[in-house]
């Protein structure tokens, strides 16, 4: 971990960014995407732009909403201009960016260590509510559980423990993460036989 790092991740969180559309023909394009919290505020606001508010449903705004009275708990800890009145009205994406202007040039390298943990996370269960995920009918190999019963804001259900998308694989009973196709081809040479993990592999079901 490296301040460069850090204070990229916050630029995701918090900023307008480029990112990258990878098409079929295998060529690429450069677009403008919203920063992940204004993509997390349209959720549950109902004032999506695009793709993303044209996707939006209850359970996304209701989870959408959750992460966020987190998030702004959270920061709220940290932030600089906790305790000034006259401070009390910043938005959150700037708040988090205070944080950050302290966090990586404090002399406690715990301060950056445990902004970069919180604004990691966020990324990854920001991205995690719109994207479809793909479930894994294997155990996961930390923990050895293959199902977790999870309320879901009506009834309790059955859920595969081990999940995936795009970006990485995820066990939702332990918590244990593997980030990026590297992580996730390991992973997928102890539960698939060699199998990679992609389009349709031999031990999934798709999601929503």
């Amino acid at each position: 971990m490296n301040r460069t790092d850090t204070l990229d991740l916050v630029h995701v969180l918090t900023r307008t960014h480029k990112t990258t559309i990878e098409h079929d023909d295998g060529t690429r394009t450069y677009v403008d995407e919203l920063s992940l919290l204004e993509q997390l505020r349209d959720a549950f606001t109902g004032k999506g732009s695009g793709n993303v508010g044209n996707q939006t449903s209850a359970p996304i705004s209701t989870n959408a909403f959750d992460l966020w009275q987190e998030i702004a708990k959270t920061t709220l800890n940290h932030w600089p201009g906790y305790g000034r009145p006259h401070l009390a009205r910043t938005p959150l994406p700037q708040r988090i960016q205070q944080w950050a202007a302290v966090a990586v040039n404090s002399n406690n390298p715990e301060d950056e260590k445990t902004l970069n943990k919180y604004v990691t996370r966020w990324i990854r269960e920001i991205q995690s509510l719109f994207e479809p995920s793909i479930d894994l009918a294997a155990p996961c190999p930390e923990c050895g559980e293959s199902f977790l019963w999870r309320y879901d804001g009506v009834e309790n259900v059955k859920k595969r423990c081990l999940t995936y998308n795009q970006h990485r694989a995820t066990c939702i009973s332990c918590g244990q993460t593997w980030e990026g196709k590297a992580s996730m081809v390991n992973l997928a040479r102890i539960i698939n036989d060699n199998q990679p993990i992609n389009g349709a592999p031999t031990h999934t079901t798709q999601t929503e």
